[in-house]
């Protein structure tokens, strides 16, 4: 009676094995099948319609081109604003009479005269008695063949570069001015309106009224007229009334230059007297 239910049990737990075993495989073998042909075309199509086409270089470039203004082109004869600001400089500099290299730089558009034709011309209508360093406003009209075009007031920045005077070393009160103590350098004078333009001329019978560093341009107020005739010096004195002249010497009791008035004693009678520079170590006295 055992053996029988334990062969019966046995033959039960068999069956339920190979039931699960065989369960088991077809769940493998779903899991490991190839996808289906259908899906696999259907995900491929997919992905090919979501990608966009590519434009080539040459159709983007064409487009970039086409998008881009096109530039103005003027006649020959065209009257330019450039020209129109250039015409306006000269007539400044002509005005004020200007040493030096103008420039102005205009701080609104200049009318747009490119549909006119040359020759024309510029008349300032209004004009700064001088130039500074802030903005200037000009008033102006252009002419040409066919009678005034218009008139406008546009305001102006002024640059006036000239070559002045930079000391190449320090330089002594009361020494002689010499081209060989500077250079020259470009400056604007609106940035520095007292400095001495580097030429021959400027430094002509001067010399420094003060001790000079280097670094910085020589100023008007760095020189002072040489004197012909200094303090102590012994002069030679002309004294002249009518046609009659007697030369003395006497001792000079001031600094002189030409045409100064100055103090001076006499040798012999220890007077004082004035006397007029006119030369080195000479002065004139007339009656």
């Amino acid at each position: 009676m055992k053996i029988s239910i334990f062969l019966r049990l046995s033959f039960g737990l068999g069956i339920a094995i190979f039931i699960f075993a065989s369960a088991l495989r077809a769940s493998l073998d779903d899991i490991l099948a190839p996808l289906p042909m259908a899906e696999v075309a259907s995900v491929s199509t997919q992905k090919v319609q979501s990608v966009k086409p590519m434009r080539s270089v040459s159709t983007v470039q064409a487009r970039t081109e086409a998008a881009a203004p096109a530039e103005k082109t003027y006649s020959e004869d065209a009257i330019l604003a450039s020209e129109v600001q250039e015409a306006i400089t000269k007539e400044l500099a002509a005005h004020l009479r200007i040493a030096g290299d103008l420039s102005l730089v205009a701080l609104r558009d200049l009318p747009d005269l490119s549909g006119y034709s040359h020759p024309f011309v510029v008349q300032l209508n209004n004009a700064p008695a001088n130039l500074s360093r802030g903005n200037i406003l000009l008033r102006f009209q252009v002419e040409n063949a066919k009678g005034v075009l218009g008139e406008w007031t546009v305001p102006f920045r002024a640059h006036l570069l000239s070559e002045v005077w930079y000391p190449r070393t320090h330089l002594r009160r009361g020494e002689l001015a010499s081209p060989s103590d500077f250079e020259s350098r470009p400056v604007d004078l609106l940035g520095e309106p007292n400095a001495v333009p580097a030429s021959l001329e400027s430094l002509l019978r001067h010399e420094y009224a003060r001790d000079i560093v280097p670094g910085k341009p020589l100023k008007w107020s760095d020189l002072v007229e040489r004197s012909l005739v200094r303090k102590g010096d012994v002069v030679e004195v002309s004294a002249v009334s009518g046609l009659l002249a007697i030369t003395m010497r006497a001792v000079a009791r001031q600094d002189g230059s030409d045409g100064d008035l100055i103090l001076l004693q006499n040798l012999d009678s220890s007077k004082q007297f004035s006397a007029r520079v006119i030369g080195e170590n000479r002065v004139e006295v007339i009656f």
